[in-house]
């Protein structure tokens, strides 16, 4: 697949040793670290595996936020946080602080929900925002997060934004921006299946926005993880 990524076999052990030793250098430093998760089953094994191996202190200091979430209303199954959470849970305690993307049952719209999930992650934040670190997966079409191939989303500005019209259900979603998820110190990028592996070989073919995942190939701060 080309020399240039760094990609490496899929083993939840190994992803997760390294998003911890990312957190528990953040504390360590800044006191605090952020990490922002994807919805969906792909990531549990990972999830389970991070949370049997964060010890208490890096454990109370962390920040868990969404990457992005389906607008529907809490306790859908449908929504990201709720398989992401038992996942974690099966290994152990949950962070210190775990901020889920608002539920459709909470806001009249989603346009005020991302105002509100903005504003609380620029409290998180400061004002010069950035993650510690971000654990991506990734569709058979390339798209991460709710960054689908040549959507409007991909140059939304600010950190949340609303994605209309997604090409996958439901129509609505609320997405981190692709500038934060840029300003993340550490990037793993999990990558499952054949049309996933085959999707990275045509973003490494065909750069440009309509394979989103290809927009991080430039980053040394991604590692991919393919099975």
């Amino acid at each position: 697949m080309g020399s240039a990524l760094d990609i490496r076999p899929y083993d939840p052990l190994a992803i997760a040793g390294l998003l911890n030793s990312q957190l528990s250098q953040a504390v360590k430093h800044n006191g605090e670290a952020v990490l922002a998760i994807p919805g969906g089953r792909s990531p549990g094994p990972v999830l389970t595996a991070l949370a049997k191996t964060m010890d208490s202190k890096a454990l109370e200091s962390t920040a868990l936020i969404w990457l992005d979430e389906r607008w529907v209303t809490a306790g859908h199954p449908d929504r990201n946080d709720i398989p992401t959470l038992q996942a974690w849970e099966r290994g152990g305690e949950l962070p210190g602080m775990v901020l889920p993307m608002p539920a459709a049952n909470l806001f009249p719209d989603p346009e005020e929900a991302a105002t509100w999930y903005s504003h609380t992650l620029t409290d998180l934040l400061g004002p010069d925002p950035f993650l510690d670190a971000a654990f991506i997966g990734i569709g058979e079409d390339g798209h991460f997060a709710s960054l689908f191939p040549d959507h409007p989303g991909l140059t939304a500005e600010g950190l949340v934004f609303v994605c209309h019209n997604s090409p996958k259900p439901p129509d609505t979603r609320l997405s981190l921006t692709l500038s934060l998820i840029r300003n993340t110190d550490l990037k793993v990028v999990l990558a499952l299946g054949r049309e996933k592996g085959s999707i990275l070989r045509t973003a490494l073919a065909q750069p440009g926005p309509h394979i989103p995942i290809g927009l991080l190939f430039d980053d040394p701060s991604v590692v991919f993880f393919l099975d």
